[in-house]
C-alpha cells in the first residue's frame, strides 16, 4: 500500500521517494504512537488509578474536616450567657470517625480484590 493509500502522504496524493523526509514521517509516526501507548498504559494501570482516588478521597475528606472543625471552634469559642447549659455532642465525631475508617476499609478491599 502506498503512503497516499492509507492516509499518511501528502495534501496533493502524491507520494515522496526523498529519504529524508521518510525518516521525518516516521521519527513523527513513532512519537504519536509512543504517547498512544502511554495514553494506554496509564488507563490500564488500576492500581495506580486507585490509589489516585484514594488520595483524592482522603484530601477532600481532610479538607471537610479542617473546615468544620474550623467553624465549631468559631460557633463555640464565644460562648456567651445564654450557651453556658449547652454541652458538646460526642456522637457526630464518632460518626465521623467510623464514615471514614469504612471508606479506607472499602478502599483496600477494592484494591486487594483488583490486584487477584
Amino acid at each position: 500500500m502506498t503512503a497516499s493509500g492509507n492516509g499518511h502522504g501528502h495534501s496533493n496524493g502524491s507520494t515522496s521517494s526523498d529519504p529524508a523526509e521518510l525518516r521525518a514521517e516516521i521519527r513523527r509516526t513513532r512519537a504519536e504512537l509512543g504517547e498512544t501507548v502511554q495514553l494506554l498504559a496509564a488507563k490500564a494501570d488500576v492500581k495506580a488509578r486507585m490509589r489516585s482516588s484514594a488520595s483524592q478521597a482522603r484530601d477532600r475528606f481532610r479538607a471537610r474536616a479542617s473546615t468544620t472543625a474550623a467553624r465549631m471552634r468559631d460557633t463555640n469559642g464565644g460562648r456567651s450567657g445564654g450557651q453556658a447549659g449547652l454541652r458538646p455532642n460526642p456522637v457526630p465525631v464518632a460518626t465521623l470517625i467510623g464514615v471514614a475508617a469504612s471508606a479506607v476499609a472499602v478502599i483496600l478491599l477494592v484494591m486487594r480484590r483488583r490486584r487477584r
